[in-house]
């Protein structure tokens, strides 16, 4: 008989393991687009300005870097010690003007703590999303997601409201290392998460994940499933320090328990009918061949596979990965849904 801290350690190196986008099944060959740049001007480096809005009661954060229209929206993933930091090289290398807001209860936005108040997920942090877009954007973007927060980014996409229309709000949409078609279409049986995340969350949950957050661990796992290679010194860092903020561990508890990816999907990518979607993946994730739904059932869809990569290509390769995202900006101007002027593709 398994006992209990043995148990533990297995959901929480599951929920991790979902997190990440892990290997899973080998690999087919699959049909990729070549990211076509042209050579003009690179953006300068420039630091971002840290800036803060409103939602729901919220106290949230973002990063903006300056640049040329139109705007690209990177959304981070959830995950031990992660935050808008994820996309600080993507960010860098684009020309564009960037924003990466930091989720409630990630990064320098409020902490959250489900006991006090609950969310809607992903619900609730798309919506954040959209009130960052109508105070400081307020015209069509580009919007970028990492992992299995891409529910975040198609709802987005999809979703109408009295004060949201994501087909106009959202001119092209770039799903890096999403979860395979099967999940995000069908979604997760809700009563496995909810029991997910009553043991993630149990006072055993809680010892096994304090274990699994030390330094020594999260080399070993980024290693083992999100590098191609070895994870850099930098990687581990952030990790570490975004991991010390107070109640970090709640939104990891939630989107490693699955409710992030409980709710089927297949609707919504369909509905992304005039959006050109764009599914970015490293060249050593073994979940590519479970990605070949996307392409069936979106309308405009293809895929880019980026070298020397694995799960988190924007921190591994992330010239190349700027380069798809921007090569899908020129995209989705030619397909007439952003403006004209002051679209340059980075090469």
């Amino acid at each position: 008989m398994v006992d209990l801290r043995t148990q533990a350690r297995r959901l929480l190196v599951l929920g991790l393991l979902r997190s990440a986008q892990p290997f899973s099944a080998p690999r087919r060959r699959t049909k990729t687009v070549p990211v076509r740049t042209a050579r003009v001007r690179r953006a300068a480096a420039r630091s971002p300005e840290v800036g803060y809005h409103d939602y729901d009661g919220w106290r949230c954060a973002y990063r903006r870097y300056d640049g040329c229209s139109p705007a690209v929206v990177l959304l981070h993933p959830i995950g031990l010690g992660l935050s808008g930091w994820f996309w600080t090289k993507v960010a860098e290398a684009l020309p564009n003007e960037v924003f990466v807001p930091d989720f409630v209860g990630c990064g320098l936005s409020d902490p959250w703590d489900p006991d006090e108040r609950g969310m809607s997920l992903p619900g609730a942090y798309a919506r954040q999303v959209e009130a960052l877009w109508r105070e400081r954007i307020g015209k069509p973007c580009v919007v970028a997601t990492q992992g299995g927060i891409a529910p975040v980014g198609v709802l987005l996409a999809s979703r109408s409201s009295d004060d949201w229309d994501g087909a106009r709000a959202v001119a092209g949409l770039a799903l890096v290392s999403p979860p395979t078609w099967r999940d995000i279409a069908g979604g997760l049986d809700r009563r496995e998460v909810a029991k997910n995340y009553e043991q993630l969350t149990s006072r055993l949950g809680r010892w096994g994940f304090d274990v699994l957050r030390r330094e020594a661990f999260i080399r070993f796992f980024s290693d083992l499933f999100l590098f191609a290679g070895a994870c850099d010194d930098a990687w581990v860092a952030n990790c570490l320090e975004d991991d010390a903020r107070p109640k970090s561990e709640q939104p990891v508890f939630a989107f490693n328990a699955g409710i992030v990816n409980a709710r089927p999907l297949y609707d919504e990518l369909a509905s992304c009918v005039d959006q050109p979607v764009r599914v970015v993946e490293g060249a050593g994730d073994k979940r590519a061949r479970d990605r070949g739904g996307y392409e069936d059932a979106i309308v405009d869809c293809d895929r880019v596979t980026i070298p020397s990569a694995c799960n988190v290509v924007g921190w591994e390769n992330p010239e190349a990965t700027a380069a798809a995202v921007s090569s899908l900006v020129a995209k989705a101007r030619k397909r007439g849904r952003l403006d004209e002027e002051d679209v340059i593709i980075v090469s």
